[in-house]
């Protein structure tokens, strides 16, 4: 189910002490009203950096800041959870990975304290854990160590086997009723992935045993150590660690995730012990913007521990990605998520971009769907036969494929196309939407059927085109797999090619994880001046186009 999902986030004195003393943008000084979602900054020595990013929307806030002075904020038009308050720059959302930041400069600090060594190994902290003499500190800062992931790659981990065992084990993790002593015993068993830095792979194991190593060598709980080091150094008054009840946004399309036990009732973690160190901090836009600023002006880690932060290790830093001048990260917890991005400037400084939201599509100022004034109709599915008529698309889904619920295709649409590029917004977000999506657990593969209103997601291109499409498209996957994960990304050709009776305009994506190669085709056609068909089929199985295709008839 994660993996389904994944594939599918101050005291004003203390504030403009991170700020330059010049600054006369300051989120608390911001109010927006209840027609006025948006704000943006009038000084003109930002018209260009405006340009870039005005009239942004999002499934809840995001905030666009410099060292100086904030440049763009939106909050969308809804209440918080209490029925009343505006959703503004102070609603409380949960990070989720994001939280890894938090947890390697907590570790640099204390290697500054000369309580820890980066050169540390794992038997010290872990005696019983007879591998952990190979692995590192710096190991699990950088996603080396080889530790399988506990959540999101069960079956290793905890010795188990078939999806029925695995939700029920992510739901005991997730209604905290694993213990750290049953964590660390199913470690000491499990095998490693690969041998200790030699490569990377993401495992929110390593952070979790570094919120362990934390509170062993502070002697204090892992949220009182960060809130003593960084919350309160920085002003963040409404941030918390391993904390229940302070969430202020409000899930949407959560009924699976109830169903399947990962949240409450009402779509809420409810996990403050299962998420420290790798996730599990709550804050909002005014926090987390206080949080960068002081991380990257130099209030919370010294110069020498800021490079080993930033130094790029087999594809990860420490908490963070690293790409060419720009560092980031981006969090889940099922029914929000967090993107943190900072960019570097040579004209402005730093460039921070943070962004956190609720699941759920954003509709338009009108209140409609995203496909509203077009001749988008969805799709049909019954018995193994998908039908869009308007797009003539007809498949033949066998057996063996797993068709993706409302909730799933929720979160695989927003985490699909958001973010193409700095420069050019096309608030894919509330433009596009998943009609269809079926999974094959056995061999995953996978196919999308997506639509695109391009009169309100390319507002800057009505005559967008297949090919431009087809560009973003690889723009995106090159950035987020090459640069999040290490996989090489090699676009190998694109051609006419004909589904169902009509032209679609295909490209071929080779993914290369370490000698592992996998496929993802993307085909896109235009149906009028309004919509594109978008098709994706994704394998990492040796199977040929030819069959992959088969299955439009």
């Amino acid at each position: 189910m994660i993996k389904k999902v994944a594939a599918m986030i101050l005291i004003m004195i203390m504030t403009l002490s991170f700020t330059a003393c010049g600054s006369k943008y300051t989120l608390s000084k911001i109010s927006l009203t209840g027609s006025e979602r948006s704000w943006t900054c009038p000084d003109e020595k930002y018209t260009e950096l405006v340009a870039s990013y005005e009239g942004r929307k999002c499934n809840g806030t995001m905030v666009v800041a410099t060292d100086e002075d904030v440049i763009y904020l939106y909050c969308e038009d809804a209440l918080e959870k209490d029925g009343k308050t505006p959703v503004s720059q102070d609603t409380i959302f949960d990070i989720g990975s994001v939280s890894k930041t938090f947890t390697a400069v907590s570790v640099l600090q204390l290697q500054e304290k000369g309580k820890l060594s980066m050169d540390d190994t794992l038997d010290k902290y872990f005696p019983d854990y007879d591998t952990g003499k190979d692995i590192t500190i710096s190991n699990l800062l950088h996603m080396s160590s080889g530790i399988s992931d506990y959540i999101n790659n069960p079956d290793p981990f905890w010795n188990i086997s078939g999806a029925d065992a695995a939700n029920q084990k992510i739901s005991d993790i997730l209604m905290d009723k694993v213990t750290d002593e049953d964590l660390l015993k199913a470690m000491y068993q499990a095998p490693l992935e690969f041998e200790p830095g030699t490569q990377f792979s993401y495992s929110n194991t390593n952070y979790r045993l570094l919120a362990f190593i934390i509170e062993q060598v502070s002697g204090m709980k892992y949220c009182d150590y960060v809130k003593k080091n960084i919350f309160d150094k920085c002003g963040m008054t409404k941030t918390s660690s391993m904390a229940v009840g302070d969430l202020t946004y409000v899930p949407l399309d959560f009924e699976d995730l109830v169903y399947y036990g990962f949240t409450d009732d009402n779509g809420y973690p409810v996990c403050p012990n299962n998420t420290r160190g790798d996730g599990g901090i709550h804050s909002c836009l005014t926090d987390l913007l206080a949080f960068d600023r002081a991380l990257f002006g130099g209030k919370l880690l010294d110069k020498e521990s800021m490079k080993i932060l930033l130094t790029d290790e087999n594809g990860y830093c420490c908490g963070l990605f690293g790409a060419e001048k720009m560092y980031y990260h981006d969090g889940s917890s099922l029914t929000c998520s967090a993107n943190n991005k900072i960019i570097e400037s040579e004209e402005y400084g730093h460039i921070y971009m943070i962004k956190l939201e609720h699941s759920g599509l954003v509709e338009s100022d009108s209140g409609d769907s995203p496909m509203s004034g077009t001749n988008y109709t969805k799709g049909t599915y019954e018995d193994g036969i998908y039908i869009n008529e308007y797009a003539g698309l007809r498949m033949n889904v066998s057996e063996e494929f797993v068709q993706l619920s409302e909730d799933e295709l929720v979160m695989a649409n927003n985490a699909f196309l958001s973010d193409i590029t700095d420069s050019r917004d096309y608030t894919r977000e509330s433009s596009s939407v998943t009609d269809q999506s079926f999974w094959d657990d056995q061999r995953y593969i996978s196919y999308e059927i997506m639509f695109l209103n391009t009169s309100i997601g390319v507002p800057d291109d009505p005559d967008y085109t297949e090919n431009e499409y087809l560009d973003d498209v690889f723009a995106l996957y090159s950035r987020l797999s090459n640069e999040d994960h290490g996989i090489i990304m090699t676009e190998l050709h694109r051609d006419q090619v004909t589904l169902c009776g009509n032209g679609y305009l295909r490209s071929e994506i080779e993914m290369d994880d370490n000698g592992e190669i996998g496929h993802v085709y993307f085909y896109a056609r235009r149906l009028d001046d309004d919509l594109m068909c978008i098709i994706s089929i994704s394998t990492w199985e040796d199977i040929s186009l030819e069959e992959l295709e088969s299955v439009f008839i």
